[in-house]
C-alpha cells in the first residue's frame, strides 16, 4: 500500500490547540502591515514556549549547574517529530494517582516510540504526576520522545532545575519534549502515528507546531 492510499485510509485528530492573539497566558501580538503591491503580512511578537510546542535540549541542560551545551530546535532532523506513538490516556486514573514505571511497562513501550500522554480529568491538588522513576523509565527505554498536554504534572518537583527529573533525563539523552498538546479525549487507538514539526530556528530552544495523529495506519 502506497503512503497516500495509507493515509486517506486513516483517521486524523488535530492535537494542538489553536493560538489567539491576545488571549494566550504567554505574550503573541500580530500586528498587520501592507508590503509590496499592498498584500498583508504580520509582524509577529511571542516566545518560543507559546501554546502547542516542541522543546530541545538548549532550553534547559545549559541552564543547569554544570553548564553544558546541547543542540538547539534546527539541529533535529525532520523525522524525529514523527513516527508510531503510544497513547498513555490517564483518564481513568483517580485523583492524585501517580504515572509510575509499572504503569508504563503495561502499555508496551518501545526502544523509539513516541510517548504521548495526558486527558487528566483533575485540576489543582488533585492533579495526577509522572513520578521520577517513570521519567527514567522512559529515558533508559530509549523513546523517540514525549509529547503531553497541560492536564497532568509531568515532574513531581518544579522548585529547582536539577530536580525536574523529567527535563533532565530526556533532554539530557537527547529526548525532545512536545507540550501543551489538546483534543486528547478525541483520540481512539492506543497506537497510532504522530507527526508535529517545528520550524527550524537556529539557537532557539523550542517554536510553536502543528501536531496531529493519523489513526488506522500502522
Amino acid at each position: 500500500m502506497g503512503i497516500v492510499e495509507m493515509l486517506k485510509k486513516g483517521r486524523i485528530v488535530e492535537l494542538n490547540k489553536v493560538l489567539e492573539p491576545g488571549k494566550e497566558g504567554r505574550r503573541l501580538e500580530i500586528r498587520k502591515f501592507r508590503i509590496y503591491a499592498g498584500e498583508f503580512m504580520h509582524d509577529i511578537d511571542t516566545m518560543s514556549h507559546i501554546g502547542t510546542h516542541a522543546e530541545a535540549p538548549s532550553h534547559f541542560i545549559p541552564a543547569l549547574p554544570e553548564g553544558k551545551d546541547a543542540p538547539d530546535i534546527s539541529e533535529f532532523p525532520a523525522d524525529a517529530w514523527w513516527g508510531e506513538a503510544v497513547f498513555i490516556d490517564l483518564a481513568k486514573l483517580p485523583p492524585k494517582a501517580k504515572v509510575t514505571p509499572e504503569l508504563l511497562k503495561q502499555k508496551g513501550i518501545r526502544k523509539g516510540d513516541i510517548v504521548v500522554i495526558g486527558n487528566c480529568l483533575y485540576k489543582d491538588d488533585d492533579k495526577i504526576s509522572m513520578t521520577d522513576a517513570a521519567s527514567y523509565y522512559l529515558a533508559e527505554v530509549g523513546i523517540k520522545l514525549l509529547a503531553m498536554d497541560f492536564s497532568y504534572n509531568i515532574e513531581e518537583n518544579f522548585s529547582e532545575l536539577g530536580r525536574m527529573k523529567a527535563h533532565v533525563e530526556l533532554l539530557s539523552r537527547g529526548i525532545p519534549l512536545i507540550e501543551g498538546l489538546a483534543h486528547l479525549d478525541q483520540l481512539k487507538a492506543e497506537r497510532f502515528f504522530f507527526m508535529g514539526l517545528p520550524s527550524r530556528v537556529k539557537g532557539c530552544d523550542a517554536w510553536p507546531i502543528r501536531a496531529i495523529a493519523i489513526e488506522g495506519v500502522l
